[in-house]
């Protein structure tokens, strides 16, 4: 089915193993909505895993340790971002299982700027590259890529080695004032997954609080996917008109999917879960942990509801029900 047919259907419910399997395929480039700790669409990466998806490519503005397990696992071939929280929480590395591909190459050695920074790697597999931009420039690329421009024109960068080691970025002197210029390059992922507060069938996603780049990675994406705590009919959309931060024509598929930002924070809808970070981050910190992490959390439960009955439903509402209290929905 094309793009524009699941596009035009009334009726866009899916599971998430479903969506995942129909719309990413391997060496597919995606992304996801939200921002830092805040409606990322953790789930995403753990069904990902499951499905056995390879040769990827990962963009975000800015990374969590959601990325680490794909990583850890030898699924991405190239990961496009700006920054990356939580590098050392107390003694720990946030990401571990990046520190050890630039450690010791395992599963993979780590490429920047065209050099392996894997010390002393004499292994054959191919290397993951890591590009380097801005936050802001990495916007840009979705700005460009919704708008279906070649690039964006921006002032940022100058003063920076980001135009010494990303070989994409372009100067030029504007045609106007005859001062430099950057050029950064449209992207169009192949999927960007977008938790959402609410959707309705048709794939309007309304998104309550900060939206990030959410909607330029909607309108550049090839295709989206939207994780719905909440399937609402259209009149309820219709009421809140001005929330729909992306429009159904724009939409692929509606997951309704509650808490598929744990452990991560959903605004309006359930906080963070402090404990279960600390309990993924842990035992990423040795590759044996990580991979006894996996066969539990990831490989051992069949879908992301199986993941919250392990959690348990009952601590699920519980942080779901100050953050309700404080920040309440229209």
């Amino acid at each position: 089915m094309v793009q524009e047919e699941y596009r035009h259907k009334l009726n866009k419910v899916m599971t998430e193993q479903e969506a995942v399997s129909t719309f990413l395929k391997d060496g597919d480039c995606f992304t996801v909505g939200g921002f830092l700790l805040n409606r990322e669409s953790d789930c995403v990466f753990r069904e990902i895993a499951r499905q056995g998806k390879k040769h990827l490519q990962f963009i975000e503005e800015s990374s969590t340790f959601s990325i680490d397990m794909l990583i850890a696992i030898g699924a991405i071939d190239r990961f496009d971002t700006a920054y990356i929280p939580h590098r050392q929480v107390g003694k720990m590395d946030g990401l571990p299982g990046l520190q050890r591909c630039f450690n010791t190459g395992d599963p993979r050695p780590v490429k920047m700027g065209g050099v392996i920074q894997t010390p002393n790697y004499t292994g054959n597999e191919k290397p993951m590259e890591i590009v380097d931009w801005s936050n802001f420039m990495v916007a840009l690329r979705f700005v460009a890529g919704a708008l279906n421009v070649p690039f964006m024109p921006c002032k940022s960068g100058f003063g920076t080695d980001l135009l010494k080691y990303n070989t994409e970025l372009k100067v030029i002197n504007d045609p106007f004032e005859n001062k430099p210029l950057v050029l950064v390059p449209a992207i169009k992922p192949d999927v960007a997954f977008i938790s959402v507060q609410r959707a309705d069938r048709r794939g309007n996603g309304q998104v309550f609080g900060y939206k990030g780049t959410d909607e330029w990675k909607a309108r550049a994406a090839k295709h989206v996917v939207l994780f719905a705590e909440e399937l609402v009919s259209s009149d309820k959309i219709k009421e809140h008109p001005s929330h729909t931060l992306i429009p159904s024509y724009c939409t692929d598929a509606v997951v309704v999917q509650p808490f598929s930002s744990h452990p991560f924070s959903m605004y309006g809808c359930h906080g963070g879960d402090g404990i279960q970070t600390l309990n993924t981050i842990v035992p990423h910190q040795t590759k044996e942990g990580f991979t006894a992490w996996m066969n539990e959390w990831v490989y051992g439960v069949k879908d992301h509801f199986e993941y919250c009955e392990k959690i348990g439903w009952e601590k699920l509402e519980q942080i779901a029900k100050s953050e309700k209290k404080n920040n309440v929905l229209p």
